[in-house]
């Protein structure tokens, strides 16, 4: 049975990332799309990762459009929900941001290998959905949406 799908607020998007975690970034390459996982935090309305200077991400996916998605989905229950955020990736060259970044916790990356590149994803736009168990429930002021 098909489920009925809210769309979420850019607000209530940045919100669901907030905490970091694992996502995907997508960009295009001279051999076609590609798509990556990667452990990322959020800072400043961005989304930030590690990678090798030496791989894909750290050559060909710089200074390019690019797309990166995150979700929490449960299938048994058939409900979740998926954001999605576009924008460029650029190299991080600040030693004071990066420090800085180190402090508050950067991303970490699951995979052996030497991760020194911080790439930050500046979202452009940022969008998101809802799908499945959610109801109109009254709180004590106002209904508000509960999934």
């Amino acid at each position: 049975m098909a489920r009925p799908w809210v769309e979420l607020s850019a607000q209530e998007c940045a919100r669901l990332i907030a905490g970091g975690g694992v996502g995907r970034i997508a960009v295009c390459t001279p051999m076609g799309p590609q798509i990556y996982p990667v452990a990322f935090v959020v800072a400043s309305e961005a989304i930030i990762f590690r990678t090798t200077p030496y791989g894909t991400l750290g050559t060909l996916g710089l200074g390019t459009a690019a797309a990166f998605e995150v979700d929490d989905l449960d299938p048994a229950q058939q409900a979740g929900w998926s954001v999605v955020a576009t924008g460029l990736a650029q190299a991080m060259s600040d030693p004071d941001e990066i420090a800085d970044l180190r402090e508050r916790g950067e991303p970490q990356p699951w995979v052996d290998g030497l991760r020194t590149l911080y790439i930050r994803l500046k979202w452009r736009t940022i969008t998101g959905r809802r799908i499945g168990a959610q109801t109109v429930r009254p709180s004590t002021s106002d209904a508000s949406l509960v999934g």
